[in-house]
């Protein structure tokens, strides 16, 4: 569910059909090519040996079709490599439809690529098989099973490429490329090297394998999926209706059995390969978090509690067999999983993070498990670990260390205890890719009215080369309608908590204090959601502008709960979902109100996903608050969604009753008095279609009137540009006609 975060801040545009605004917007000019976000680049990665920068770049005459380029790091100048109307697209299957829902893939063409480890090959999907494209400018196709492969990678050494076919893992031999599976079982409930329903779309694991360094080992998950309920699914298309049975977790069921196994790769490769089982504790009712190999050669996976709340990790020796456990990390609420964690090359030490202090931080630890001293502290957490300096003995990351609304880049010393040196300077959001060797690093950087621009820098914070200035200026798809957006402003005040709520609004271009406006407020509410923060916002922003050149006040507010701000702040909706994000999103809306310019009588909300819970929780909790309210995909019983995210804040419902009741929003449905759309895609396979018409049911059975859209064969996500298109205009005209 957290993903779609990422929707509401970076991707979901939504504009009307109706007449054009003053800025000259419309839905159409938003939705059409050039995309207006300009030409900045997506899925930016250096080759392993650091030589290349590639990146995907969309058509200029569809921005929903992606084809793959590189920089000339020497140059900066971008060179195209692929062109993807040279391959051919047919028909994806369920499971790949699945899996680029969990990795929130919308777009087309060639949506994800593989590096070699020598920086001399790149490999990608196609069309049900790989293709891989030399740097001497040929591509051939490197499987012709027309059988989707998933997972791709490269062994350490580049002498095998191994996928997921299937629901089997399979490796193929450079050179000769002779294929050897290395499992055989996969079909039905059973899969292997696949990551499990919730560890895709809660976990942000996506692989189920791993390659030792040395390509000897060869460790991958074993899922059976028998125990894990079976549910009707009704994907219902414009045309027919087709009954999926689906193992959805259900909070407080059973999940899926994980097993942990390595094999020989020459066992493989002689076509028999004994498998070495890994014990994960005699508990089985556990999530396995991740894994990967040390330098050393011994396998390191995390096992995290069925409850949460602890997660212990250990080192597996495939030579002695013998399995040692490392660290653990508890949690009086719950553990937040994250990657940021590295084993050193040089000598065998782990670089660590920890939330133990109330504030993400990295550790440095020796491999017998002891702690060598913190990295970072105080209060403030780390975002993320992007790149470690062995020879300069430097560690990188991103923080929000001086202001939780900006992403800047740090680098501390690997050595010596010392304070952090911040590397970016730019107010706004500095997202970072480093190449393996961290010497060099790309800067892809965006403020709440700079579309992102994309910088190559030495390690030192150096600029080499801009790649990407994406200067707003005549020629830009963007420079026509640049003059007449208006720039949010950032405030915050002491909610029910007294805690500090941080909040962005966006006021029209002539505004009157004197006058009174409708104020839309978009949320989403739910834990590690982080709304308010100095970034572009894409399709997003634009659809802000639109309702502002309309005459609406708009406003999003960071209830507790939300990320970046220490794990106390998150801690305030554990067993408490429907409560303190409703006190602090009413509070935000009556604290606008107090200044004087908002008419309190045409307030409206929207939401996506938690987004929408929070929404229909406002309309029925707050009955007096708001006019006009919009929910999309919501959840109205989180008895109904997956195990791993509702129990993380919630426990099980069979043992946390009371807060699941509290939680419940069908319950009190009756108490509806503002009006109410909803809008879901009705082959969603996250938020299950089942939670709106339960909803409607309710409403009907109480004699509510309210508005509904639903949308045949879209998923959570609802995505495409006819669909969205449809959303947004839906949208619009809901809060033109009842705000205004």
């Amino acid at each position: 569910m957290k993903k779609i975060i990422l929707s509401l801040v970076c991707l979901v545009g939504f504009l009307t059909n109706h007449e054009a605004a003053a800025s000259g917007l419309t839905i159409e000019r938003i939705f059409s090519s050039p995309d207006l976000n300009g030409s900045a680049p997506s899925a930016l990665r250096f080759s392993p040996n650091g030589e290349r920068l590639s990146f995907l770049r969309a058509k200029t005459d569809n921005y929903e079709v992606l084809d793959l380029w590189e920089y000339d790091l020497k140059t900066g100048e971008p060179r195209l490599l692929v062109d993807s109307n040279s391959l051919k697209f047919g028909e994806l299957s369920e499971a790949e439809k699945a899996r680029r829902e969990r990795m929130r893939i919308s777009s087309k063409g060639i949506v994800e690529y593989f590096w070699s480890n020598d920086g001399k090959k790149i490999a990608f999907p196609a069309g049900g098989d790989l293709f891989l494209y030399t740097l001497d400018g040929k591509l051939a196709p490197l499987t012709q099973k027309h059988a989707a492969e998933t997972d791709v990678k490269f062994s350490p050494h580049d002498h095998f490429v191994s996928f997921i076919r299937g629901q089997d893992l399979v490796i193929l031999e450079d050179g000769t490329h002779k294929e050897f599976r290395v499992t055989t079982d996969g079909k039905g409930t059973i899969s292997n090297g696949v990551a499990e329903f919730v560890a895709q779309e809660e976990m942000d694991r996506f692989t189920g394998y791993w390659w030792s360094q040395d390509e000897k080992y060869l460790a991958y998950t074993h899922v059976d999926e028998s125990p894990v309920k079976e549910v009707d699914r009704y994907d219902i298309q414009a045309d027919s209706v087709v009954v999926r049975k689906q193992r959805y977790p259900e909070a407080g069921s059973k999940n899926a059995i994980v097993k942990l196994a390595v094999v020989k790769v020459d066992d493989v490769k002689r076509g028999k390969a004994p498998i070495q089982w890994i014990s994960l504790g005699k508990n089985t009712d556990i999530y396995l978090a991740d894994a990967g190999w040390t330098q050393q050669g011994q396998l390191f996976y995390q096992v995290e509690a069925r409850d949460q709340k602890t997660l212990n990790t250990f080192l597996y020796d495939p030579v002695t067999r013998k399995t040692q456990k490392f660290l653990t990390e508890a949690d009086s609420h719950w553990i937040n999983l994250t990657s940021n964690w590295r084993w050193l090359k040089k000598t065998p030490q782990l670089i660590w993070s920890s939330e133990r202090s109330g504030y993400r931080h990295l550790y440095l630890y020796t491999s017998s498990g002891d702690l060598v001293r913190p990295l970072t502290q105080g209060e403030w957490p780390v975002d993320s670990l992007v790149g470690v300096d062995e020879e300069g003995g430097w560690v990188y990351f991103t923080s929000g260390k001086k202001n939780p609304l900006e992403k800047h880049l740090y680098r501390v010393s690997l050595t010596t205890p010392s304070e952090p040196e911040q590397l970016t300077k730019e107010e706004g959001e500095h997202e970072i890719d480093m190449n393996k060797a961290a010497t060099f690093y790309v800067r892809r950087f965006s403020a709440p009215i700079v579309p992102p621009q994309i910088y190559l820098h030495h390690a030192n914070g150096e600029l080499v080369a801009a790649l990407s200035r994406n200067e707003v200026k005549e020629g830009h798809p963007f420079f026509a309608y640049h003059d007449s957006i208006v720039a949010p402003e950032f405030n915050s005040f002491k909610g029910p908590s007294s805690d500090t709520i941080y909040y962005r609004v966006y006021r029209p271009k002539d505004f009157d204090s004197k006058k009174k406006y409708p104020l839309v407020v978009i949320g989403y509410g739910g834990p590690h959601s982080q709304v308010v923060a100095k970034v572009w916002g894409g399709k997003w922003e634009l659809f802000t502008e639109y309702l502002v050149s309309k005459g609406f006040v708009v406003a999003s507010f960071d209830n507790r709960g939300s990320s970046r701000r220490g794990k106390k702040f998150e801690d305030w909706l554990y067993r408490a979902f429907g409560t303190v994000e409703v006190e602090d999103q009413t509070a935000g809306i009556e604290h606008l109100i107090s200044l004087g310019f908002i008419d309190p009588k045409r307030v409206g909300f929207f939401g996506w996903s938690y987004g929408g819970y929070l929404s229909v929780s406002l309309a029925l909790k707050k009955p007096d608050l708001l006019k006009a309210t919009v929910a999309v995909a919501p959840v109205l019983d989180f008895a109904l969604y997956d195990t791993h995210y509702t129990e993380r804040y919630m426990g099980k419902p069979q043992d946390e009753a009371g807060a699941y009741k509290r939680a419940n929003n069908l319950e009190i449905v009756p108490a509806l008095k503002t009006k109410l759309l909803v809008m879901h895609g009705m082959a969603d396979d996250n938020v299950l279609f089942t939670n709106t018409t339960l909803l409607f049911k309710q409403l009907q059975k109480a004699g509510k009137i309210y508005e509904s859209i639903t949308y045949p064969g879209a998923k959570h996500g609802i995505s495409g540009k006819d669909n969205q298109t449809h959303v947004f205009n839906t949208i619009a005209d809901f809060f033109e006609r009842n705000l205004k």
